[in-house]
């Protein structure tokens, strides 16, 4: 390539018109059109400033070699800082959804079993402490379905005042009734459980769904087992989630420091 061809090839990759470069330069259109038409020369201090105007060696433009860029272009650096990325989804999350749908089948079913358990104790009265242990093995049984939930969901962030807060709620609203037993719950449980039955005498109601739904809304203990759940899942969320926390290995300079 020809040094008129070289130097119109720059002027055209940058951009400029031949009046634009006459002004930079500080010479006329004429003396620019005389370059690329090759009836002048540039003199030595029009090429040191055509090779900075275009970024090349002044060798690039007297050879008419390929584009051979010493400057790289200055970039503007926008002063908006960029939004964080969204990190990844952590491998493992279970949706709150189906957790809540999984622990609310899990209560249901402890329900059941205690239900049958607890009927067949008032079908057979000889054993007296099995009532006892019926309510023992409810308070067990709560405080394993809380913390198996807890340990489920330990991938998601927990608050600290939040949880705290949930749990001494969910405890209040549990042990309420038991020390404060409220004739409305009993009045309401004998609608439910004993509505239609025109006599008293009978020792259980004689529908046994009536009396699972007036003991799921109305018996005090039953009340604290479900507001016991809440609470054992609030406070072991938050421990297991805390344990968690401190397992993920520090990068190595915070662990020098």
């Amino acid at each position: 390539m020809d040094m008129k061809d070289t130097l119109q090839f720059y002027r055209k990759h940058q951009g400029l018109s031949q009046v634009e470069l006459a002004e930079a330069l500080d010479v006329s259109r004429q003396t620019i059109s005389k370059w690329e038409t090759g009836t002048a020369l540039p003199s030595a201090e029009n090429l040191l400033a055509l090779s900075k105007l275009y970024g090349v060696t002044v060798d690039a433009l007297l050879n008419g070699t390929a584009i051979e860029r010493t400057q790289e272009p200055l970039e503007l650096v926008s002063l908006v800082p960029e939004p964080p990325a969204a990190l990844p989804p952590e491998p493992g999350l279970i949706p709150r959804q189906r957790l809540i749908a999984w622990m609310l089948a899990a209560i249901l079913l402890a329900d059941l079993v205690l239900f049958f358990m607890g009927i067949s104790w008032y079908a057979t009265s000889f054993h007296s402490g099995f009532l006892t242990f019926i309510e023992f093995l409810r308070i067990f049984t709560a405080c394993a379905i809380g913390l198996c939930f807890a340990w489920y969901d330990r991938r998601w962030p927990a608050k600290t005042r939040t949880s705290l807060l949930i749990a001494a709620a969910a405890l209040f609203l549990g042990l309420f009734p038991l020390l404060f037993p409220s004739p409305l719950l009993w009045r309401l449980y004998d609608l439910i459980a004993w509505s239609g039955v025109r006599t008293f005498e009978a020792v259980l109601p004689s529908n046994p769904v009536r009396m699972f739904i007036g003991l799921i809304l109305c018996d005090e203990l039953v009340i604290f087992f479900h507001m016991l759940c809440v609470a054992t899942f609030y406070l072991g969320h938050l421990w297991f989630s805390r344990k968690k926390k401190n397992c993920i290995p520090q990068p190595q300079a915070a662990q020098q420091a």
